[in-house]
């Protein structure tokens, strides 16, 4: 009897020698259901880039899926043939047509670079401003031809212009955005700019906006974005800005810079004023930041408001540029 209890005693200590050293090494690599999934490498989904030819809609690998939608099935172009905003002169029926599948989803690539409780609180808040700022722009030609029709005619509903194509554009709009703490809080312009040149590279660069210069928002671009006005439709309503309040703006890094620099005082950085978002857009379908970067006196920033372009210094100050002495505009 004494030897039975012997033996069940070694191997009830053997038991619990297992479960105190073992079992919580085997345990400890179940995933934990309540944490966030791992953090993805950002140079890791660069290398997941695959080419898409003219035929198919733009996809960047961070999305967890491509793009659709109902208006742009089969060959959708020949529904525009004839409606109404085709035969109407306005820069959304530019951009819409005639262009390629792949121009779909348009968008910027932005990098937030600014981590923090003030950050995490302010940044929702950007993004939602910065959204209704661009659709606002992409209607700013409907509300001037609106604005300029005289109230009988407002109440033809075949004089009032169509508003299909600013529709269409603002359902193709899709930003990528890098949004990560742990691979790019407090990073810098050159670390922004090889991220996004490795991307021109794996993608092969096709010629479209999202391809000319990626934005980046760090804490001085995100606190005024928060500061800024809020869009107001031309008609009907005035300007929400106060007496010295001032459009936000968002830097923007050229991913090609230098390989493509042909002027001596180019550096590949410029602030965008986020009013001028949806215009530099447009511009870059025929041109190259380098050559939409406006030119400012050495040691300060360049920023482009779709006209002459500003200067500012680090902190968002405004400073005379060559335009600005001929007398053209003060700030």
């Amino acid at each position: 009897m004494d030897l039975y209890i012997l033996y069940y005693l070694f191997l009830l200590s053997l038991f619990g020698y297992f479960v105190a050293y073992h079992y919580p090494n085997m345990t400890s690599n179940v995933p934990d259901s309540t944490s966030s999934p791992p953090t993805r490498d950002p140079a890791e989904i660069n290398k997941l880039v695959t080419e898409l030819d003219d035929t198919s809609f733009y996809h960047h690998p961070s999305w967890s899926e491509r793009w659709s939608h109902p208006d742009f099935v089969g060959v959708y172009w020949k529904n525009w043939l004839n409606s109404r905003w085709m035969e109407q002169r306005r820069r959304t029926k530019k951009f819409l047509y005639p262009s390629v599948r792949s121009n779909f989803p348009w968008g910027y690539i932005t990098y937030r670079t600014v981590y923090n409780a003030e950050s995490d609180e302010l940044w929702p808040i950007a993004m939602d401003k910065l959204a209704r700022v661009m659709n606002n722009s992409i209607d700013s030609d409907l509300h001037a031809k609106l604005e300029s029709m005289e109230p009988e005619d407002l109440k033809d509903p075949q004089a009032v212009p169509d508003a299909d194509a600013e529709r269409l554009v603002k359902i193709t709009h899709k930003d990528v955005v890098f949004s990560d703490k742990d691979f790019w809080d407090g990073a810098s312009i050159e670390q922004v700019r090889q991220h996004f040149s490795e991307y021109l590279r794996a993608s092969k660069g096709r010629g479209t906006g999202r391809f000319e210069g990626c934005l980046v928002i760090d804490e001085r671009s995100l606190k005024s974005i928060t500061d800024s006005p809020d869009p107001q439709p031309l008609l009907g309503g005035g300007s929400s800005k106060q007496p010295g309040q001032r459009w936000g703006f968002v830097g923007m890094i050229d991913g090609r810079y230098p390989e493509n620099r042909y002027e001596p005082c180019y550096t590949g950085y410029m602030r965008v004023e986020i009013k001028s978002l949806w215009s530099l857009y447009l511009e870059f379908q025929s041109k190259d930041m380098q050559e939409l970067c406006p030119s400012v006196p050495a040691g300060l920033i360049p920023v482009y408001d779709s006209g002459t372009g500003k200067a500012q210094d680090e902190e968002g100050n405004f400073h005379l540029t060559a335009a600005d002495r001929r007398g053209v505009r003060l700030f």
